[in-house]
């Protein structure tokens, strides 16, 4: 069983195999025992250094948090589970912050991590002074780090989206570069959440009606293919899929929605919306054109995805 909050120091936490607490001077031996063991496997994603935790401590504050997850039972080793660092903290209106960690031989694998990452969200979430009073956390992930994504969503993150370029570091080709991430978040308001917990999308659609059809290649590209493309939603066409009834069936099966295409009569047009999960009222709906300009095609997506806001 976890400890009684009030029965513990602020920023610390104690659970069934590990304690979470801040830096010490006194983690100086078993930190750099921990990353030197642990260098090869981390060096993957990250730029492990034994010998930093001067710097650590140095720069610990308000806006950055170190948490040492040490092994309750240390079985004749250094006792380190791992480090987590909680950054780039913001208050006021935002309360965020993000997320970033490291797990340490011979403990990674075993779960321990694991519950030391739970109680330092925990942590994270907590009111002041015991905890930091956040709102929201941000794991950003490469996507080769599966493991690493699998730990977060084991905890009930959900994936919030995908950010080009994100961070400055080494990647399973072994060179420094700048490398894309996924971003997995959770908020206070889940915690604590149930593992892999399924996440909703948010569904959005629009329609193109009416004459010209739409299969008409020599035209170039159509308002509903540019817009499908620009919004990263699918495309269900009547240049395909001849029967509305199931252009409909596909946009009610997609967990993200879609642009529909299709030559229907208004009462089709709103028993289809309306069977695939949508409000008829609230779905845009676009005159057909082709070979847009740019600017025209993001003004309408624009417009779409502002009409589910």
């Amino acid at each position: 069983m976890s400890a009684d909050p009030d029965a513990v120091a602020p920023l610390t936490a104690v659970g069934e195999r590990v304690e979470v607490r801040p830096p010490t001077q006194a983690d100086a031996a078993a930190y750099a025992d921990a990353v030197t063991r642990s260098e090869r496997r981390l060096s993957d994603f990250a730029i492990p250094n034994p010998h930093n935790l001067p710097v650590v401590l140095e720069n610990q504050s308000p806006t950055y948090r170190t948490f040492m997850v040490h092994a309750l039972d240390p079985e004749g080793s250094h006792g380190l589970v791992g480090r987590i660092n909680v950054a780039n903290v913001v208050g006021g209106a935002f309360r965020s912050a993000t997320i970033g960690y490291d797990s340490y031989d011979p403990y990674a694998g075993r779960g321990l991590f694991s519950e030391g990452l739970r109680l330092t969200v925990g942590i994270a979430f907590d009111d002041e002074p015991h905890g930091m009073g956040l709102h929201r956390l941000e794991a950003n992930i490469q996507p080769a780090n599966h493991r690493s994504a699998g730990l977060v969503r084991s905890l009930g993150f959900v994936h919030e989206g995908f950010s080009r370029d994100f961070l400055h570091l080494p990647g399973p080709d072994g060179r420094r570069d700048w490398r894309d991430h996924e971003r997995f978040t959770i908020l206070s308001s889940d915690w604590p959440a149930v593992p892999y917990r399924s996440q909703s999308h948010r569904r959005i659609a629009c329609v193109v009606t009416g004459a010209p059809g739409f299969d008409a290649a020599s035209r170039g590209t159509s308002i509903g293919a540019a817009v499908a493309a620009e919004l990263g939603i699918p495309l269900y066409s009547s240049s395909t899929v001849e029967n509305p009834s199931a252009l409909f069936e596909l946009l009610r099966a997609s967990p993200i929605g879609g642009v529909v295409e299709v030559r229907a009569s208004a009462p089709e047009l709103r028993m289809g919306l309306a069977r695939a999960g949508f409000d008829p009222s609230a779905v845009p709906h676009l005159d057909p054109a082709f070979d847009l300009p740019r600017s025209t095609v993001v003004r309408h997506a624009l417009a779409v995805r502002a009409a589910f806001a």
